[in-house]
């Protein structure tokens, strides 16, 4: 029933009264639940801090894990401007002294004037091969070509079509065959200019024509009508004292892991070139690496915190995931990692890094870059996962998480080797070319189909240029081109015989060829023998080869150089503590790691809080209802006993009084 009004019948002031019964019954409770939620936030806040000063350590790591930041070095020269240069990981530490004598050149030959530059040149067919040209020093003639095997030849067909010196200059350049052309106004008259896409000796060219009309094109031994305006040369470089010829300006072979690089020739100039480890990016890591681990360790000490002056304790002060977290975190870092126990440098504390009073830790650069300097290869073992072959034929590729820590026997029972095919003994039986008789055939390299192989017509004076004429003529191929496929062509003098060999590696390396007119030239249809994967053991476990690479079921993989095989000693293979320190904070971090299962539950806890506070105000409004219903019950009660006072007191009054003289009796 509502009640309108409260305290009419008695007078009472009963709102006031209910009130504070009511506030009495929920104010305990109520004071309770916002304690309980302002610990239950702070706790949640609290997380959130340590969960972010975690976050920040470990991406700390991140430098740590590049392998490449303790293998740099750093290489210097006196004069970069004559020679500069760049050093790999695998480069020997040292100083050399060096001179810049002679920059590599590209060959340029130019034509005879023409009237213009649609001036019919002739037709026919134009041969370019490269190779290197010998030329007699008196007369400037050219006396010798021996081709270079390793560029393919330019075979251009000329007709109405293409036969003017505009249209050469397009067919040239669109072969994209290791010469480019340009078509040159001197004033008086329009040149063809040829220049040879490479530097070097090796790079020279040699022009034939097999029409009269095109004798004005030619460069070979015995007709010279192209001027050569530049002559190809190779770049000379001297270190300590020995000359060393390149077909370019760059020398990436000279020293193991340096690139050289010609700027100008400096003749007389001695320039010192130097090698040394470079361990700066390394220190910057570590350093960064302490400076977050301090900044977590300052973190977690706020955390949890005690006061014993106000008896005032923090947040997270002996909470289990904090303390536990922190301790696998420091049980990590001062362990010997896996893998590592019979090596100079095995712990943290071997590279200078300790830890100190307050629980943080401090980093000792000088003992830090004196390890690099003694082992660099030992120090990134230390941090990331790494594997180190004693047998110069085996090199470390990679690991899963499968790879146990320790010394990995590798024993391999099948070689890696290249698809080749050997045209048989006695096989070369000519050396001359005869166009349209023996000058065509068809190979396929790798599972790829080349077109028609066309050599030229001529005799070649060995067997040797024989094979660098097939050889070029392969690989210039555009099929096998832009597939990838190339091979090398020998000559056995011993049996007189070619013998192709594909760059490939693996049972996919295949040679045959498939069709032929040129079997006097050792070139009949023949199929070769397949390559092979590498096979073998790793650590006794069966391992699976894909061309020279070798994986066994623990997940170490392996490169194996081509034609290596039996027992090639251990790979030893350590961890490295990121690893172990990754699984910890994974552990804390992760979707199902400990500290969102510590946050999920005091969030669980605060929604729990909001029911309590739901359920809390419907019992109070029941009791609400309920006492007001029995002051109301009351009040009721109350009024109508004063209203039945108010009636026997008005009938009370009315009763006549005693003795009074309204009677005669």
């Amino acid at each position: 029933m509502a009640i309108s009004a409260l305290g009419l019948g008695s007078g009472i002031d009963i709102r006031s009264i209910v009130d504070g019964l009511v506030a009495a019954e929920r104010e305990p409770q109520e004071f309770l639940l916002t304690r309980q939620e302002t610990n239950l936030q702070a706790k949640i806040s609290a997380f959130g801090t340590f969960k972010s000063a975690v976050s920040d350590f470990r991406a700390s790591l991140s430098g740590l894990r590049q392998q490449s930041q303790f293998q740099t070095l750093q290489a210097t020269s006196s004069h970069p401007d004559s020679i500069s240069i760049s050093a790999s990981s695998n480069a020997d530490v040292g100083q050399f002294s060096a001179e810049s004598k002679q920059l590599a050149k590209a060959q340029s030959l130019a034509s005879a004037g023409f009237a213009d530059a649609n001036a019919v040149v002739g037709s026919g067919t134009l041969t370019i091969r490269f190779g290197t040209s010998t030329f007699d020093a008196n007369t400037g003639a050219m006396t010798d070509f021996s081709q270079n095997g390793a560029k393919g030849t330019l075979t251009l067909n000329l007709d109405s079509s293409n036969n003017t010196l505009t249209g050469l200059r397009d067919a040239i350049n669109d072969a994209d065959a290791g010469v480019n052309a340009t078509i040159v106004n001197d004033g008086t008259a329009f040149r063809l200019v040829l220049t040879s896409s490479e530097t070097g000796a090796q790079n020279s060219m040699e022009i034939n024509a097999d029409d009269p009309s095109l004798a004005g094109l030619e460069f070979n031994t015995g007709n010279q009508a192209l001027s050569q305006t530049q002559s190809a040369q190779n770049a000379i470089l001297s270190i300590n004292g020995l000359d060393i010829s390149n077909s370019t300006n760059t020398f990436d072979q000279a020293i193991k892991g340096l690139s050289i690089t010609l700027n100008k020739a400096d003749v007389g100039v001695p320039v010192q070139l130097g090698v040394a480890r470079n361990s700066s990016g390394a220190t910057s890591a570590l350093e960064t690496f302490v400076e977050k681990f301090n900044e977590l360790n300052d973190t977690v000490k706020s955390l949890t915190a005690f006061n014993p002056a106000t008896g005032t304790a923090s947040t997270l002060l002996g909470d289990p995931t904090v303390r536990s977290g922190v301790n696998q975190i420091r049980s990590t870092l001062s362990q010997v990692v896996p893998g590592l126990a019979n090596a100079r440098f095995r712990t943290l504390a071997d590279l200078g890094l300790r830890t100190q009073a307050d629980g943080g830790l401090s980093f000792d650069t000088s003992k830090f870059n004196a390890a690099m300097a003694e082992d660099a290869d030992n120090v990134a073992a230390i941090f990331s996962s790494l594997g180190r072959p004693d047998n110069s034929a085996v090199t470390f590729l990679d690991a899963t998480d499968n790879t146990r820590p320790g010394r990995n026997a590798v024993n391999v029972t099948q070689a890696a080797t290249q698809g080749s095919l050997d045209s048989g003994n006695g096989s070369v039986s000519a050396l001359t070319v005869t166009a349209g008789v023996n000058d065509r055939f068809k190979i396929r390299v790798d599972g790829v189909l080349s077109g028609d192989i066309t050599l030229a017509a001529g005799t070649f004076g060995s067997g040797e240029e024989l094979a660098a004429a097939v050889q070029a003529g392969v690989n210039g191929d555009s099929n096998l081109k832009n597939a990838g496929a190339t091979v090398s062509v020998s000559f056995d003098s011993a049996n007189n015989s070619l013998k192709f060999t594909s760059s490939k590696i693996g049972s996919q390396s295949t040679v045959a060829i498939t069709e032929s007119t040129a079997a006097d030239l050792g070139l009949a249809v023949a199929t070769g023998v397949s390559g092979t994967h590498v096979a073998g053991t790793i650590n006794g476990l069966p391992a699976t080869g894909d061309g020279q690479t070798l994986t066994a079921s623990n997940g170490l993989k392996l490169l194996i150089e081509p034609g290596q095989s039996g027992n090639l000693g251990n790979v030893t293979f350590s961890q490295g503590l990121l690893q172990g320190l990754n699984n910890v904070l994974d552990g804390l971090l992760g979707s199902n790691g400990s500290i969102t299962a510590r946050t999920d539950g005091l969030q669980k806890s605060l929604e729990e809080i909001d029911e309590r506070r739901t359920q809390l105000a419907q019992r109070v409004n029941q009791f609400e209802n309920r006492i007001l219903s029995q002051f109301n019950a009351m009040d009721a009660l109350i009024g109508q006993f004063q209203a039945t006072g108010a009636f026997l007191t008005q009938q009370l009054a009315s009763l006549p009084q005693p003795n009074s003289g309204g009677s005669n009796n």
